[in-house]
């Protein structure tokens, strides 16, 4: 593993109109204490490479301003880097006349990013050969404000950030933070569209940890206490850091509910808003949700049965759907009972990436209730990830989050084999869950509180449901 580092002095030398001198001067000892931080650790030690970013031709001000910066002089970076040696680049870029010029980290995190993903710049000149590039993995930014905040999450921040589905939501949600707030949301803003610029130049397994220096140097060595047997202990939180370092992935399940999630202990009750947590970014993929809840929300229908169909929706390839199911149950579907079985009832179908992972939830009539449409339950019918992306991109993550945020944020049921062992992922999820009279399913539910269990006649139509759905699978074996 080849390490790059550059930062960030605006802290201690605002604004851009500075006297130059002094920021150089600054740049200099502050990378001066990385190099011998640095050196210390690393057997190959750390350099300070001072001029390797240059201004683009004014020819070129009509791009924005990520993209006015070049790698100017490879070699140096390049050489340093084959060596193991850790360069460290100033955020500092000299013009045509050769003066030095204040840069934002942004800039010099594109222009770095850009290179050393091999890319030709835009007036088509290479600045790193094609045998000398390297493959760009991660990008971490250390950040004083830590991870994206999310307003949705009682923790106060995504676990995961998927670009190519959520961007535009946060962005929003985030331009719509109280005034207050406006300088660190000004910060996480810029920090989330310079890593969406960054990772558009990467391969998809490439991601970005967004971390604050504290949770960075977070060590999961003993403490005291832990040295005292008596003591009860919980265990040891892992360091986000070197967590995503070996498994790319966060140092929790973005889809697990917050309220599963504890504060620090040295976090007072009282903190009108909770640390940011680290943020995954991921380029991720595209998620395809039939209705858009963006334009209505998901409601039951007022005739008590819906117009959406599966094999005949232009929205969905239902060939590919089909293949999913069937890849990830590893069994084949009676697809003439399943989609009688499923007619007219049909809520709607979440498709994440290249029908890579899928959800198809529906509304279910309990016995008795005659179509009643404020009796419909939600329910989810499959769900379904392709094997290969099973436990290592985040696909079961992604569905589910956008079905119990996006389409049922009220609650949804569904049900399992007791002996499913896939109920571990479904227990960590659910509010609550059941075993049925027959102790051959387990039900589970997202209604949030104690909702369900407390209305006699609801509970009793949820668990009709669960018990009442018949398996449309084409070999006869018993439904998971």
């Amino acid at each position: 593993m080849r390490i790059l580092v550059t930062f960030d002095v605006s802290r201690y030398i605002a604004g851009r109109a500075q006297n130059v001198s002094a920021f150089k001067a600054e740049c200099e000892q502050q990378a001066g204490r990385l190099v011998q931080v640095l050196q210390r650790h690393n057997r190959s030690g750390a350099c300070y490479i001072d001029s390797s970013l240059a201004f683009r031709p004014q020819a070129a001000g009509h791009l924005s301003e990520l993209h006015k910066l070049d790698l100017a002089i490879s070699a140096s970076l390049s050489e340093a880097l084959k060596r193991d040696s850790i360069p460290i680049i100033p955020p500092i870029a000299y013009n045509q006349t050769v003066r030095a010029l204040p840069v934002q980290r942004a800039e010099v995190l594109y222009a770095l990013t850009r290179a050393l993903s091999g890319l030709d710049d835009f007036t088509g000149n290479t600045r790193i050969s094609p045998d000398t590039a390297l493959s760009l993995d991660r990008i971490i930014m250390i950040d004083p404000m830590g991870g994206i905040p999310s307003m949705q999450r009682h923790d106060g921040s995504h676990v995961f950030v998927n670009l190519d589905q959520e961007f535009n939501d946060i962005v929003d949600e985030l331009a719509a933070t109280s005034a207050v707030h406006k300088e660190a949301v000004g910060q996480h803003l810029d920090n989330l569209r310079t890593l969406k610029e960054c990772l558009s130049l990467l391969p998809p397994t490439s991601s970005a940890l967004v971390i604050s220096p504290e949770e960075a140097a977070n060590s999961s060595t003993p403490t005291s206490s832990d040295v005292d047997p008596a003591t009860i202990r919980t265990r040891r939180q892992k360091n986000p850091l070197i967590h995503n370092l070996l498994t790319n992935r966060p140092i929790i399940s973005s889809s697990l509910p917050a309220a599963r999630l504890t504060l620090p202990s040295d976090v007072p009750e009282s903190a009108a808003r909770p640390p940011s947590r680290s943020t995954l970014v991921k380029k991720g993929m595209p998620l395809k949700i039939i209705p858009d809840p963006r334009r209505a929300p998901w409601t039951p229908p007022i005739s008590g049965r819906s117009d959406l169909t599966l094999d005949n929706n232009p929205d969905i390839n239902f060939p590919r759907l089909l293949a999913l199911i069937e890849d990830s149950f590893r069994r084949p579907l009676d697809v003439t009972h399943y989609l009688s079985r499923i007619k007219g009832r049909i809520a709607g179908v979440i498709i994440a990436g290249e029908y890579e992972g899928g959800a198809i939830l529906t509304w279910e009539s309990p016995p008795g209730s005659n179509g009643d449409p404020s009796r419909l339950v939600p329910y989810l019918d499959k769900f379904a990830v392709l094997q290969k992306s099973q436990g290592n991109a985040g696909v079961a993550d992604i569905v589910f989050q956008a079905m119990v945020r996006s389409c049922f944020p009220q609650g949804v049921c569904w049900r399992s084999r007791s002996n499913n062992p896939v109920n571990k992922w479904y227990f960590e999820r659910s509010v609550g869950s059941w075993r049925l009279p027959d102790d051959q399913w387990t039900m589970f539910w997202t209604l949030p509180g104690e909702d369900l269990v407390l209305d006699q006649g609801r509970w009793e139509d949820y668990v009709a449901v669960c018990q009442g759905v018949v398996p449309s699978w084409a070999d006869g074996k018993r439904a998971d």
